[in-house]
C-alpha cells in the first residue's frame, strides 16, 4: 500500500480506450489464457473503478489498455485519488453511488465494508493467490478482497554513503541507528530525511518499530483496548516509538518539519542524505532520479531487540456485490489473474510483489531484499490495520503534534490513548 492512506497528491482520471494516451508505463507482451474474458458482455459495459496510489497511475492505464484489447467492449472509469481517500469513498457508499470495484486497506476494513462487498471466496481465479497472503483479506471465513501488492518499508539507506561512514554491521537497534547517524554526520553526511511534514509517514515509520506489542498478539491487544484493561498510550512500545521520532529529528536537518515524502525521494536519489523511512513502492521514484543508486532495506529498531522490515498485502481491491455488472468486473479480475500479462503485470509493469502463486520476482533492490528479509523471518505484519477504523490520521497527527513540539510526551501518550477509546466507541 502506498502510504497508509492519504498523499499530498490528488488526481482524477476518467479511461475509456487509451491507446493514444501518452505516459502509458512501461509496456509488456500482452496475452491471455483460454477462459480470460469469457464472461465477458458482447454489449458495451462501462465499469466503474475508484483506486488509490496516483503513483501508479501510468501502471494503471498500461494495464487498461492491454485489457482493452482482449475486451473492446468494456470500457473501464478509473477515479484515482489518494488525499481523503477513505472520506471520499465513504461518502460514496453511503449515497449508493458504489464503484463497480474499490480499494481499500484489509484486515479491520474486511469488517468496514462487509455490508458493501461480493464473497470471492469461491472464484476460480482466487486459486492462484498465494494462501498466505488471503490472511488479510478473510473474514468469517470468507475471502472479502482481491490481495493487491505485497508492499515493504523500513528505513532504506545509501550503502555507498555508509560505506563512506565505515559503518560495516548495519544497525538494528535504536543504539546502533545512533552511531551510525554519528559517524554519517562525522563525515558531512546528513544521515535522514524525516518527511515529516505529512503525518502518514509518522505512523509508517513508528508502528513497525512497536510490533512487539503483546509478542505480536495483537487480537488481544485490541480486546484489551477496547475493554479499557489497556491504555495504548501505555504501551512501553509507545515511548519506544517517541524516542525513534526524537532520534529522526535530530538528524534530518535544520527543519525536519518541513519535509515531505517527495523531498525524502529528492534528497535521497540525490545524494544529499543517507537513510529515509518508505517502502519498495519508492524505489521506481527513486530511480527515475538516480537510476545507479545502491539502496538496501535497514531492519526497523524495536524494543525487544529483534528488528523487522513490514511487509504484508494491505491493498485491497473489493467487488461491488451490488454491481450489475457483477460478471465483467470478476471476468476482469480473472484476466488480471490468469492472463500472460496480468501475471506480469506487477512484477514487471508496477516493478513490485504479486501476491499469486509462482509469480516472478520483480528485478529491484528492495524486492529482493524483502524476499530476504522473509527467508530470514525478520518482518511483521502491517498490524496497526487490525485496530478500529478511523484511527490513522489522528494516531499520526498525534505523533506530528510530538515532533513538531506542540505536544508533550504525557500529552502524545494521552491522545494515542483517546484516538482508540473514540474510535472504539464509534464502532459502538
Amino acid at each position: 500500500m502506498k502510504r497508509l492512506i492519504a498523499l499530498s497528491v490528488c488526481a482524477a482520471l476518467l479511461i475509456g480506450a487509451l491507446a493514444g494516451c501518452s505516459g502509458g508505463g512501461t509496456s509488456a507482451s500482452s496475452g491471455t489464457n483460454s477462459t480470460a474474458g469469457s464472461s465477458q458482455s458482447s454489449q458495451p459495459v462501462t465499469l466503474n473503478f475508484m483506486l488509490n496510489s496516483p503513483e501508479l497511475t501510468d501502471q494503471y492505464k498500461a494495464m487498461v489498455t492491454e485489457y482493452k484489447k482482449v475486451a473492446p467492449s468494456i470500457t473501464i472509469n478509473m477515479t484515482i485519488i489518494q488525499n481523503d481517500y477513505q472520506t471520499v469513498l465513504k461518502s460514496k457508499l453511503n449515497s449508493g453511488d458504489i464503484p463497480d470495484l474499490f480499494m481499500s486497506s484489509a484486515y479491520n476494513d474486511n469488517k468496514v465494508y462487509r455490508d458493501y462487498t461480493y464473497d470471492l471466496t469461491n472464484e476460480s481465479f482466487m486459486k492462484e493467490i498465494d494462501p498466505q497472503f488471503l490472511q488479510s483479506v478473510k473474514l468469517d471465513g470468507k475471502v472479502t478482497g482481491y490481495p493487491f501488492l505485497v508492499q515493504s518499508h523500513s528505513f532504506i539507506y545509501n550503502k555507498e554513503m555508509f560505506q563512506q561512514a565505515g559503518i560495516t554491521a548495519l544497525p538494528a537497534t535504536l543504539d546502533e541507528y545512533k552511531s551510525a547517524c554519528e559517524k554519517l554526520q562525522a563525515k558531512g553526511i546528513q544521515p535522514l530525511s524525516s518527511g515529516f511534514a505529512e503525518w502518514w509517514v509518522l505512523p509508517q515509520m513508528t508502528y513497525p518499530s512497536m510490533s512487539d506489542a503483546y509478542k505480536g498478539d495483537y487480537s488481544s491487544l485490541f480486546t484489551d483496548v477496547k475493554s479499557g484493561k489497556l491504555k495504548f498510550g501505555d504501551l512501553p512500545q509507545v515511548d519506544f516509538a517517541l524516542d525513534l521520532i526524537d532520534l529522526v529529528k535530530k538528524y534530518s536537518g535544520s527543519k525536519p518539519m518541513e519535509s515531505t515524502a517527495d523531498m525524502q525521494v529528492s534528497d535521497f536519489a540525490n545524494g544529499k542524505v543517507a537513510m529515509i523511512h518508505q517502502g519498495s513502492w519508492e524505489e521506481d521514484s527513486i530511480r527515475k532520479i538516480n537510476s545507479n543508486i545502491d539502496m538496501g532495506y535497514l531492519d526497523a529498531p524495536r524494543l525487544d531487540g529483534k528488528s523487522v522490515v513490514a511487509v504484508d498485502t494491505n491493498l485491497t481491491m473489493r467487488v461491488s456485490k451490488d454491481s450489475k455488472n457483477l460478471k465483467d468486473v470478476l471476468s476482469f479480475l480473472d484476466w488480471l489473474t490468469t492472463s500472460d500479462y496480468g501475471k506480469k503485470w506487477i512484477p514487471q509493469v508496477i516493478k513490485q510483489i504479486s501476491p499469486q502463486k509462482g509469480a516472478a520476482s520483480p528485478d529491484t533492490q528492495l524486492a529482493k531484499e524483502t524476499a530476504q528479509a522473509e527467508a530470514d523471518s525478520s518482518t511483521c505484519q502491517w498490524w496497526i490495520f487490525n485496530g478500529p477504523d478511523g484511527i490513522e490520521q489522528p494516531f499520526g497527527t498525534a505523533f506530528q503534534n510530538y515532533a513538531a513540539g506542540t505536544a508533550t510526551r504525557q500529552q502524545t501518550k494521552d491522545a494515542l490513548t483517546k484516538v482508540f477509546v473514540d474510535a472504539f466507541n464509534a464502532e459502538g
